[in-house]
């Protein structure tokens, strides 16, 4: 199945007005190795329908160069399907990349009526400066403006993801302050505390906490990293919680 003529997804259908959209982070898929599966189930289980696809430039999507606005507008396709559904109530549940695409789109749909961000990237102004996890090698490419190809190691359609320069990356303008005050629904925060990674993500997090909207709520799962693969039983139970309470 696709969205738009394009975009791989998996729909389950609700028994009511929610629908939970599902949006894998850098280096996966609709899947996330198996954790999206998990949530999709504990999601579905409570009533919810629930939507989640390959970003453009990863799993069975077509694309090739990864492009940050192609990504916003993947989403903001992903959401128009469930407006024409008749799905009011919308959650955006974003891990890693699909945290910073979730809160770049939610101001704008009004059907969005809570953020689930998990790995969470929270912060904004990443310049042209190339991504983190880079080989000297892989910079030095990047700035040359070459196509960098990423190995994926849970991915049964692509071998990599590609990257270059000269695409928009996500997030390249704008500040934490304006990034996260333009959201107006209560924002669910979810970070490990185990690994380089995710303990920096939590610090960025935990730097804006005050920008967040009332009723926001940050929580770190004691050692869990920023897959979450080793905590999926403690973060199903934490998310499934806020979206009972935010969505009934």
């Amino acid at each position: 199945m696709t969205l738009d003529g394009r975009l791989a997804y998996d729909f389950v259908p609700g028994s009511g007005d929610s629908a939970i959209l599902l949006l894998h982070g850098f280096l996966s898929d609709r899947r996330a190795g198996g954790r999206f599966d998990r949530l999709a189930f504990e999601y579905a289980r409570l009533g919810h329908a629930v939507l989640r696809l390959d970003f453009s430039g990863f799993g069975a999507s077509p694309g090739g160069v990864v492009d940050g606005a192609r990504l916003l507008d993947d989403a903001a396709v992903a959401l128009d399907h469930l407006d024409s559904l008749g799905y009011t109530r919308q959650v955006l549940h974003g891990h890693s990349l699909g945290s910073a695409v979730s809160l770049r789109v939610a101001p704008s749909r009004p059907h969005v009526v809570t953020l689930v961000l998990t790995g969470a990237v929270t912060g904004a102004g990443q310049g042209d400066r190339p991504y983190p996890f880079f080989t000297e090698e892989q910079v030095a490419a990047w700035y040359r403006d070459e196509d960098v190809l990423l190995p994926l190691d849970d991915s049964p359609i692509r071998s990599h993801v590609v990257v270059n320069r000269q695409k928009p990356r996500l997030g390249a303008d704008g500040t934490q302050e304006e990034l996260l005050g333009a959201v107006t629904t209560p924002v669910l925060v979810v970070h490990g505390d185990t690994g380089e990674q995710e303990q920096a993500l939590a610090a960025v997090t935990a730097t804006g906490a005050h920008l967040l909207p009332p009723g926001s709520e940050i929580v770190v799962i004691p050692g869990a990293t920023h897959t979450f693969s080793e905590s999926q039983d403690a973060l199903a139970t934490i998310v499934t919680d806020w979206v009972r309470k935010h969505v009934p």
